[in-house]
């Protein structure tokens, strides 16, 4: 009898088509649940968040890791069509957009994403960051603040990320 030995990354590879496989099967399920309509729009993952919004989040994230940040703005501006009170979706959407150079917009993205998770760091520290690139220190530094009194690790990154600003 042989043994297969069969590395960690396949086996993980293979969890993770077999995953896609039931969400897919699931999904179709659904969709057979509601018959040729659409699903009600009150469908919600375990979350609490829209099943939508969540597929819309993911393919954001990886196209924003993949540094494809105009789709990835498309993909976050449909999260947060489907789900306008999804914080996460709009720090990403801000840092989507000043990766792309709109700063107004990001600022903006930022600022919704602390409206409603006022303790959202992600968001305190991408908006310093916002501030630090447009030279706007003093603000930068009202964010740093934040996050330090939010005991944030990401402090340590503003801080770092101002001080390379101050340096051009």
């Amino acid at each position: 009898m042989k043994t297969l030995i069969l590395s960690k990354s396949y086996l993980e590879n293979i969890m993770k088509i077999m995953t896609a496989m039931l969400l897919g099967v699931f999904w179709v399920l659904g969709q057979n649940a509601y018959g040729a309509g659409a699903p009600p729009k009150t469908e919600k993952s375990t979350s609490g968040i829209p099943m939508k919004a969540n597929m819309h989040f993911k393919e954001g994230q990886k196209l924003q890791e993949a540094g494809n940040y105009k789709e990835a703005s498309k993909s976050y501006e449909n999260v947060v069509k489907a789900d306008p009170k999804y914080a996460e979706a709009w720090s990403n959407l801000g840092y989507t957009y000043r990766k792309q150079g709109h700063f107004d917009k990001a600022i903006k993205a930022y600022k919704k994403a602390i409206n409603l998770a006022p303790n959202l760091a992600e968001a305190h520290e991408y908006l310093g960051e916002a501030y630090a690139e447009m030279g706007n220190f003093d603000l930068a530094e009202k964010e740093l603040k934040i996050l330090r009194d939010l005991g944030s690790d990401e402090a340590d990154e503003l801080e770092e990320f101002i001080a390379k600003m101050k340096e051009k």
